[in-house]
């Protein structure tokens, strides 16, 4: 491979798309002649965090192995003209594939396209490969939701408050106003910037979009990107840290041609920098384009289907092996073994062995779970131990282990159930328990009452009637190791990841023998901690920095509960500089929720932050700040050029 050094950056790219104008930075590889070429299409400001960030490695990287890397600004973001209504609708599949068919066409390229991106880009990857355009070969999607509306709404009709509501809606509040970084890689962007500033005050925040659109309704209708029309390999990504892992299996399954996936135990975050276990994703990305690309036998189909980490020890963060599976398991996929247990008045039992009396216990619900449970992405924090989270919760425990059980799969609880309101929220936790009483979440489920059947359709609770209840849980991989013991927490909240239906109340889980509580995954006892199908997987290649030399920040997440009120509070904070070329760019944000322990209603959070860019034209600072709660809802975007107002609105809902 030749150095980063040998790569030519041109930052002044324009292509034109549907009437605008895309901003975007070509990666010229070195050496003579035409090179397939690589999109990213992401609404992020390639400027920023992409072309000097956190992907400016990997575009080296790629690049540097030969291949035209093309980042570009979605329209209506960044450099490009043009504006957004509202997200994730089906105009962000046609865009990308219009720039494929434009790449195809330059006398620099083979015609051969792949796309790639995480989250935003993997979204884009997705939704222009089901617009089958002339020229795109491959996709990379990582860590990519493919339905708008499960990216908002995650887990059973819940709104995803903490990385959504709180976090990303934020963040595309600040972007929104945010100018270009580098206007003198085209003054015109300066105007496409004016120009959406002017269209910005009367549109609608798209968290008034999100917060006004119940899951079954039509705002999500064109937000579902039609995956089973994508006819070109893919290598799916993601994280079991990440909330998107349903989201993988569900479009891999609906896609008919060459599909590998590769889970393993990271964040929202790139493989190749994974604090958990960093592995050798860069090669991996570039063998999967040079096999689809450039026709080179590297053998990637011949992996299995699903390269999976299994977690040990416990489930830390780093202890684990790489397994190689044919199939994805469920509880309904044929001849796969599960394991069961019944929720008993004596804990977790085998559904065999339970007999004698069953019982049926009231829980009022508590809204403050879910803090000792919640491993955010963007703080560099361990997961803490769940205990305080269980304590609030009906616990069920296992007897310690005499050998140990592996959960590999995806498993789900069923629950008879009677509830006191209409539209409860209702969270399972599987929990490790180490032999010294810690406990480590191993996967969870929640449903909110009245999308119980699934977010198509809303059916309230009869109050009073029982229901047998089915909480999908999160897809995993773990071992309880031996000595441990497995334990099952129901709850009414996973705070502050997920917003609460607002009601207070209460729930009665009933259990019998002739009708448990149960919870069931794919899985086994294992009489040894040894796996026959364990592949191997390479660190990472350090050929080139993995992570940006530009760059730098750091992160905070605390959380408190106040101990007269009962008051659970979480804050999460963070600060990036990166150092550009033509000046610099700061991030500062601050994101703070908080609940009252006596009522879901109260449920509330304060975000701000704050973007800042020095270039040559001056100071700009763009200001976001929000309210969000069940009642009111305020959004405030300030903009400020060498400390001179340019731009201010307040939304309020």
């Amino acid at each position: 491979m030749l150095g980063s050094n040998d790569v030519v950056r041109h930052e002044d790219v324009r292509i034109p798309v549907a009437g605008d104008s895309v901003a975007a930075t070509r990666y010229e590889p070195a050496g003579d002649g035409p090179s397939p070429a690589l999109l990213m299409y992401v609404p992020y400001h390639h400027q920023d965090g992409i072309t000097y960030g956190a992907y400016d490695p990997l575009n080296r990287y790629l690049a540097a192995a030969g291949y035209e890397v093309v980042v570009a600004d979605m329209v209506g973001t960044g450099g490009s003209t043009g504006f957004i209504e509202d997200p994730f609708t089906r105009r962000e599949g046609t865009e990308p594939a219009e720039i494929v068919t434009w790449l195809a066409d330059r006398p620099w390229t083979t015609g051969r396209v792949g796309m790639f991106g995480k989250s935003y880009g993997g979204i884009t990857a997705l939704d222009a490969a089901a617009q089958r355009p002339e020229g795109l070969e491959a996709i990379v999607p990582i860590h990519t939701p493919f339905e708008g509306v499960r990216n908002a709404y995650t887990y059973g009709g819940l709104f995803e408050f903490l990385t959504i509501g709180m976090d990303w809606l934020t963040l595309m509040q600040a972007l929104d106003a945010k100018p270009p970084s580098n206007p003198d890689a085209d003054p015109a962007t300066m105007d496409a910037w004016r120009e959406r500033l002017d269209r910005l005050g009367d549109r609608e925040p798209w968290l008034f979009q999100f917060l006004d659109a119940e899951p079954h309704e039509a705002y999500w209708d064109d937000k579902v990107i039609p995956v089973e029309r994508i006819d070109v390999p893919v290598l799916a990504v993601d994280g079991w840290r990440d909330p998107y892992t349903e989201d993988t299996l569900r479009y891999v399954d609906r896609i008919d041609a060459p599909t590998r996936v590769l889970f393993g135990p990271w964040r929202h975050r790139m493989p190749h920098r994974g604090r958990e276990s960093a592995v050798d994703f860069r090669r991996q990305v570039r063998r999967w384009f040079d096999e689809f690309l450039r026709d080179e036998d590297h053998g990637v189909l011949d992996h299995p289907e699903f390269r999976v980490w299994t977690e040990l020890d416990g489930g830390g963060t780093t202890a684990g092996r790489w397994r190689g599976l044919d199939r994805w398991p469920t509880l309904s996929t044929e001849d796969a073994d599960t394991v069961a247990f019944a929720l008993s008045p004596g804990g977790l039992v085998s559904p065999a062995e339970y007999d004698g009396e069953g019982f049926e216990e009231t829980y009022e619900f508590d809204p403050t779970v879910g803090l000792s449970s919640t491993d955010p992405y963007g703080a560099t924090v361990a997961p803490s131990a769940t205990n305080d989270d269980d304590a609030r919760s009906l616990t069920f425990d296992s007897q310690p282990l005499e050998t140990a059980v592996e959960l590999t799969g995806t498993g789900a609880a069923s629950l008879p159930l009677e509830s006191a309101v209409a539209d409860p929220t209702v969270v399972v936790r599987v929990v490790d328990v180490a032999p010294d009483g810690s406990g480590t979440l191993v996967t969870r489920g929640a449903v909110r009452g009245q999308y119980r059947d699934g977010i198509d359709e809303s059916k309230p609770l009869t109050p009073g009637e029982e229901y047998d209840l089915s909480v999908p849980l999160a897809p995993k991989s773990h071992v309880f190791e031996a000595g441990h013991r497995v334990r099952v927490a129901v709850g009414s909240s996973m705070f502050p990841e997920l917003l609460p239906t607002p009601e207070s109340g209460s729930f009665t889980l009933r259990s019998r023998p002739d009708d448990p509580a149960t919870v069931a995954f794919p899985g086994g006892r294992l009489e040894r901690v040894a796996f026959d199908d364990a592949v191997r997987m390479a660190p990472p290649d350090d050929s080139l920095p993995a992570s940006p030399e530009r760059a730098s920040g750091a992160s905070s997440w605390v959380t408190a509960r106040e101990h007269v009120s009962g008051e659970a509070r979480v804050e999460k904070a963070n600060e990036l500089t990166v150092d550009l070329p033509h000046g610099t760019l700061s991030r500062d944000a601050t994101f703070e929720a908080s609940v009252a322990e006596d009522d879901p209603g109260s449920a509330s959070a304060r975000n701000e932050l704050r973007l800042t860019v020095e270039n040559g034209y001056g100071a700009f600072e763009v200001r976001a700040s929000n309210y969000i709660s069940r009642s009111f809802c305020r959004v405030r975007t300030e903009v400020t050029h060498d400390g001179d107002p340019v731009f201010e609105r307040t939304w309020t809902r």
